[in-house]
């Protein structure tokens, strides 16, 4: 369908042309239902007609839907209108980082603000599990007022990284400044992606290292004159010092840049929120060394600001995670750091996560910490009255006022309460099969383990509560490592089936031939080097995966025997003379069940033999 201004396409008018790419093309257009201007991006139809490639798109569109950033740009919806495909996403006013960057390299101060601002936006899209893996400078905006804009988050998912369509051409000439050119480019792959493995979030980190190398320096630093050499660079070859190249530049952010661009992913960032504190540290501190690891830790971070009842408390990190260990907050209180001017619930944090045991939701979990929170007030009330009435024959009137401080807390959990209830947290009220993870309780398992294995184990543990009367705390504990264990084996059973399937297999084979062929009709030394490394790279991937088809059938077995074993000890507990069963013989099945499944280092030794 030819789009042109004034066409309609569902409930938005074409307003103009905005830019065009392999993708696709993007246009300006109004959407008469909410009355706003908004992008719309038309995808090509030889991308629409595939099935596969679709739904995928689809999917990694509606999870950037869901990723509410102020440095992400935000997707409205995605659909069809007379057989053409679309995305309606935010419109931003302002200009592209490449625009920037054509004017020469960029002022440290300019590209510390860029760099913190796209690594906090990446960091919130890698902890929801999405990678861009197509980031550049066409897909950075920034408005103007300077605030930072990622696009075209999961496009690259659509994106064929096949040499074919990669042609010299197309990626070498001279990247474009227009909004909406979406196809990728050789310059800013990863050594992975050039490799044909598999890629995380530390192929964007590397992308953002590339991105910020170009910035200070006005060159990328592995460019070369064709894509082959290009590719050549970025597996085998180290890019000249970001220090040597731009002295301006403060030496903490040439350490991350360094740190970035390492071949290895391995050596990269562990993850991209701890790469952004290390820029955010050196913005703030210019003139400090290079953070390290032990750098970062040394150097003052932002400080938190924590809304509870009213107040703000200025808090260090120490600080806020020793008060959520001693649960002096729940998690639902507001927070905001140094430099932030939006604020956050407490629990959508990672010091959060790390400093309370999550086994779901984080904010259900602030919510059960909340309501316990009035659980030990309530009980402190009774029992102090309690006892009091009993020493001195009567209620202390003193107390009232203590109870008028209790109903006022009661009224501050009650959200919390109907929010569980909503969520079916408390099943007697809300009459769902979900419950809460109580005290002792195993956590819900974040890998995916079978309906019966689970099934079982809540049998297993109704069992051992109900004989054991209070005495079984401690196999209950055994019961909860087994789950951890399964989960971490079940998790890495399906990264493995991922890795091995026959789509991966099929990949493979046809990257092998194209390689071969490019190889064959290879004139140039350095390209037929190329070639032959890339076939080298894809015999190690192959080998790979043939072991770990090995590994997975044994791990099959292990998931199955465990199950069996588990089945058995129920069996046993429900039967008569399970009550002649003491703690050691019971725990000493539990460990033998776990045994089975607790194989984690064994896979990853097996797996890393050649």
């Amino acid at each position: 369908m030819a789009l042109q201004p004034g066409s309609r396409l569902a409930s938005y008018e074409i307003l103009s042309p905005l830019g065009s790419g392999g993708m696709g093309e993007v246009f300006r257009a109004r959407d008469h239902k909410l009355g706003r201007d908004v992008a719309i991006k038309v995808l090509r139809e030889e991308y629409a007609a595939d099935r596969e490639r679709l739904t995928r798109f689809e999917q990694e569109a509606r999870a950037a839907s869901a990723l509410n950033h102020p440095h992400i740009v935000t997707i409205y919806d995605i659909g069809e209108a007379e057989g053409t495909r679309y995305l309606a996403m935010e419109l931003i006013e302002g200009r592209m980082l490449r625009e920037l960057i054509q004017a020469g390299p960029v002022s440290p101060a300019v590209l510390m603000d860029v760099a913190v601002q796209s690594a906090e936006g990446l960091a919130k899209a890698h902890e929801a599990g999405i990678v861009h893996r197509d980031l550049k400078p066409e897909n950075i905006m920034l408005t103007r007022d300077g605030f930072v804009k990622i696009l075209d988050f999961g496009l690259a998912k659509l994106i064929p990284h096949s040499l074919e369509e990669l042609s010299e051409q197309g990626t070498l000439a001279g990247a474009p400044t227009r909004a909406g050119v979406l196809l990728g480019t050789v310059e800013y792959m990863s050594p992975e992606q050039a490799a044909g493995r598999p890629v995380d979030h530390r192929t964007d980190q590397f992308t953002l290292g590339v991105v910020l190398y170009e910035m200070a320096t006005g060159r990328r630093p592995f460019e070369r004159p064709t894509a082959a050499q290009t590719l050549a660079a970025i597996i085998e070859a180290e890019p000249e010092p970001l220090g040597r190249r731009s002295p301006d530049v403060p030496d903490g952010l040439a350490a991350i840049v360094a740190r970035c661009l390492t071949k290895d992913a391995a050596g990269r960032y562990a993850s991209t929120r701890e790469l952004g504190s290390a820029l955010r540290i050196v913005k703030e501190h210019p003139g400090a060394a290079a953070p390290g690891p032990e750098a970062a830790l040394a150097l003052p971070v932002g400080d938190y600001y924590v809304q509870k009842e009213g107040k703000v408390s200025r808090l260090s990190e120490r600080k806020l995670r020793r008060r959520l260990r001693h649960s002096q907050f729940s998690g639902l209180e507001m927070v905001r750091r140094d430099g932030e001017e939006r604020w956050r619930p407490l629990h959508a944090l990672p010091v959060f996560r790390d400093e309370v045991a999550v086994g779901g939701d984080p904010a259900t979990a602030a919510r059960w910490r909340h309501v316990q929170g009035f659980g030990g007030h309530l009980a402190s009330f009774v029992a102090l009255g309690v006892f009091l009435t009993g020493q001195t024959g009567q209620f202390p009137w003193w107390m009232a006022f203590w109870g008028i401080g209790l109903v006022s807390h009661a009224f501050q959990v009650l959200p919390a309460v109907v929010g569980l209830i909503r969520d079916g947290q408390v099943p007697a009220l809300s009459g769902r099969a979900r419950s809460r993870p109580a005290i002792g309780a195993a956590p819900s398992p974040p890998g995916p383990i079978s309906q019966s294995f689970v099934e079982e184990v809540d049998r297993v543990r109704g069992l051992l509560e109900k004989q054991g009367k209070g005495k079984h705390r401690g196999l209950l504990k055994e019961i909860d490592q087994l789950v951890e264990s399964v989960s971490a084996l079940a998790a890495k059973q399906s990264d493995l089936e991922e890795q091995t399937s026959p789509r991966e297999l099929q990949r493979l084979e046809a990257a092998e031939r194209e390689a071969r062929q490019r190889l064959e009709g290879a004139e140039a030394a350095v390209d037929r080097k190329l070639y032959e490394r890339q076939l080298e790279l894809l015999g190690h991937r192959r080998r790979a995966i043939e072991k770990a088809l090995l590994v997975l059938d044994r791990m099959r077995v292990r998931r199955g025997m465990a199950e069996q074993q588990l089945k058995q000890l129920r069996l046993d507990l429900s039967q008569a003379e399970a009550r002649r069963m003491d703690a050691p013989e019971l725990s000493s099945r539990i460990l033998d069940i776990r045994y089975e499944v607790d194989a984690l280092d064994q896979i990853d030794e097996e797996l890393a033999r050649r």
